[in-house]
């Protein structure tokens, strides 16, 4: 029931009360002098009106006495009534307002797990309610902040132990070079060539690390304009298979022309090099087989890339696109885990979205809204 219509019935049952009891304090006391009533009413009738009040208060004082009685007790029964019924009102308001106010001190001192139960009014349910839901969301956003946090922490760790073996491996060689370990034009260039692979290595980690905080701190900018994304992803193909002679590339169209799309063709780019980084880092497989298939589904236009690695296990699937996330806890493999997180969230700025699925190894699907024609 509603605060409203629960004060409003309990001021009619007040006043209601009150008349009850004046009626039934009247009947007793009316009961209780009978005779006398009786007697003075008859002699009060042959009055006239005009000293009516005067003479019952020196003639009569028996109806002066019973209506002064009369009067204090429907004073005392009003007084009673009312302050029995403004005692439950007001205990029925403070209950749930004390609940609240035990849950925000609960809130104040950290203890986010103890919901407030109150069964009542509508109106202070539905506030119990929406506390206990505020105190819900807090808590999550909690956990939420502790993990990402963690994982941040893991990633920082990770990269730092990450950066230390190419960054060694350049002191290293030129260590080399200046105490002349390389003797000879030929080892010199060995060198240098490691040395100088080793800082590319460096520059992709400090790349990713670059391209999240952009992501993180909103700086990330997307020109978008129609592409024939079979097209662009075909060309893309080419270039790879020019500069990876260890990765076997199998592209299929499943129809001639496909409907063009919005994308940012930099970040499109981006989005393939983290992929194609993930199948190399993790499929384990020699040579690396990457297939890509082009079509058109009820999503709009799709663009599926399925390696030939082992897949992931099914309870870690759901997780790949995770911010900091990593399938290899052990960091047996060098990564920072923003790489499919990215690789996600650019997807998803260009109102497309990303699913994976295990299909004889790991299969990820890019769908792309289609530009619809103007009429």
């Amino acid at each position: 029931m509603s605060l409203r219509k629960r004060m409003f019935r309990s001021g009619m049952m007040i006043l209601c009360s009150a008349i009850l009891a004046m009626a039934v304090i009247c009947v007793m006391i009316a009961l209780l002098f009978e005779d006398t009533l009786e007697k003075d009413f008859a002699s009060v009738t042959n009055m006239d009106t005009h000293s009516f009040l005067y003479k019952i208060v020196r003639s009569y004082p028996s109806l002066f006495f019973i209506g002064v009685l009369i009067v204090l007790f429907a004073v005392v029964v009003l007084f009673v009534v009312s302050y029995v019924f403004s005692r439950r009102l007001n205990q029925q308001i403070m209950e749930p307002l004390n609940a609240l106010s035990e849950g925000a001190k609960r809130i104040k001192e950290g203890n986010l797990k103890e919901e407030i139960i109150y069964h009542g009014d509508s109106e202070f349910e539905n506030v119990c309610q929406m506390f206990n839901e505020m105190q819900k969301t807090i808590l999550e956003d909690q956990k939420q902040r502790e993990q990402n946090e963690a994982a941040r922490k893991d990633m920082v760790t990770g990269i730092s132990h990450d950066l230390r073996t190419p960054l060694t491996s350049i002191q290293g060689y030129i260590k080399g070079i200046l105490d002349g370990i390389a003797d000879t034009e030929e080892k010199q260039q060995m060198y240098l060539k490691t040395a100088y692979q080793s800082t590319k290595e460096m520059n992709v980690l400090l790349e990713k690390l670059f391209e999240f905080s952009k992501i993180e701190s909103g700086q990330t900018q997307f020109h978008m304009v129609p592409v024939d994304l079979s097209e662009y992803t075909q060309a893309y193909i080419a270039q790879k298979e020019m500069e990876y002679e260890t990765i076997e590339f199998l592209y299929t169209r499943q129809q001639e022309i496909l409907p063009e799309v919005l994308i940012d063709v930099d970040q499109m780019r981006r989005v393939f090099d983290n992929l194609l980084e993930n199948s190399i880092k993790y499929s384990n497989k020699e040579p690396v087989q990457i297939s890509v298939t082009a079509g058109v589904d009820k999503d709009g236009v799709s663009i599926s890339w399925k390696d030939n690695g082992a897949g992931v296990d099914e309870d870690k699937l759901a997780k790949i696109f995770d911010r900091f996330y990593r399938c290899d806890e052990a960091r047996n493999k060098k990564g920072s885990g923003v790489g499919l997180y990215v690789v996600k969230y650019i997807i998803e700025q260009q109102m497309g979205h990303i699913d994976a699925t295990n299909d004889h190894g790991l299969k990820m699907t890019m769908h792309f809204p289609i530009i619809k024609e103007s009429k």
